[in-house]
């Protein structure tokens, strides 16, 4: 694997002399922080079913634009090869960069502090990327509510075969909620065509996230980017500070306070906060079948998320009154002029 790096290296660096130490994220993707001269820099090989040159670009494009926009926030910077691209083909055909290396470390949601302090982060991260200007006829990204194009390897027919067929035991029960999910979003009344539109991480969680002194100062990992409802980051996150807190009401709270206090919604978008909750979970099962398909082990990661689905729409349902009551309060827009608190 160190030739491989060593291939990619050399588009950067004429004879570097280097030291590789391993990352504590990077699953999709083979991660790497490189050392050249006490200059630490990130190095990662892509997973050549789910990354594209396009990707890759809107990527670069995304990252640069958030770099510019001076945000209360850091992102990875990549870097120019020596024939000016920010990425490496390699001669398997997979695709490879490298970018800025961020201090900091996992942030914590442990009280409500923090939980609004990740509200804010994410508040303000969507809101700059509603910002972000999108060329006609480009690249877009994955949406997540494709439900079927999220993974090249999970179409509609790999994934009733996945079923069909399956590589470990699912319990009835699993399986039957799945199957009620999955319905449930195909005979919805709802309309996603009339939500607004921007591009969305689709995975801001705090494994994304880097802290120093108390502060959310990074934000990695843009694999996922893509155009979705706006709503969608919101929903994402709000699902994962419900997991993380084991369902804390007050932190659920807090989070939706910061959010609100950075980013608004109208109140039809929040009226989809349960159909985009099943998008969520949906799009993210099917991703790993998709995985699946491409070799790698899933049993432990597609169990986890459709039983953390399986509770999240559970306390969703039954906390319904108090989130209502949360959006309406601190998210739901009360003007059309939208306002982003200065230094996000």
């Amino acid at each position: 694997m160190n030739c491989k790096f060593d291939e990619v290296i050399r588009h950067y660096f004429k004879e570097p002399e280097y030291t590789l130490d391993a990352v504590p994220f990077g699953l999709t993707n083979t991660t790497k922080i490189i050392d050249i001269n006490g200059q630490r820099f990130i190095v990662r090989i892509y997973n050549i079913h789910i990354k594209t040159i396009d990707g890759l670009k809107l990527e670069s494009r995304v990252t640069a634009f958030l770099h510019k926009a001076q945000a209360s926030f850091e992102v990875p910077i990549f870097l120019h090869t020596y024939d000016g691209k920010d990425y490496v083909v390699m001669r398997d055909g997979s695709l490879a960069a490298m970018t800025t290396f961020l201090e900091g470390k996992l942030p914590q949601l442990s009280n409500i502090e923090k939980a609004d302090k990740f509200g804010r982060l994410v508040g303000g991260f969507s809101f700059r990327m509603s910002e972000f200007p999108m060329k006609k006829n480009t690249y877009t990204g994955i949406s997540f509510h494709k439900l079927y194009n999220i993974h090249p390897l999970a179409n509609r027919d790999s994934v009733i075969s996945f079923f069909a067929d399956m590589p470990f035991e699912l319990t009835e029960q699993r399986y039957t909620f799945y199957q009620t999910m999955i319905t449930e979003i195909e005979n919805s009344k709802l309309n996603l065509e009339v939500l607004p539109q921007q591009l969305v991480h689709h995975d801001l969680l705090i494994y994304n996230l880097l802290g120093q002194s108390g502060e959310i100062t990074g934000v990695l990992d843009f694999d996922f980017i893509g155009m979705d409802a706006a709503l969608m980051e919101l929903t994402i996150s709000l699902n994962h500070i419900i997991q993380e807190s084991n369902g804390s009401l007050n932190l659920t709270e807090a989070f939706l306070q910061g959010y609100g206090d950075t980013r608004k919604h109208s109140s039809l978008e929040l009226g989809y906060v349960q159909l985009l909750t099943q998008i969520y979970f949906i799009a993210v099962l099917h991703f790993y079948i998709g995985q699946h398909y491409a070799g790698f082990a899933i049993e432990h990661p597609f169990t986890f998320m459709i039983d953390q689905f399986e509770r999240n729409i559970s306390w969703l349902t039954e906390n319904d009154v108090h989130i209502q009551q949360f959006l309406h309060r601190y998210v739901t827009e009360t003007n059309t002029t939208r306002t982003c608190q200065e230094g996000l």
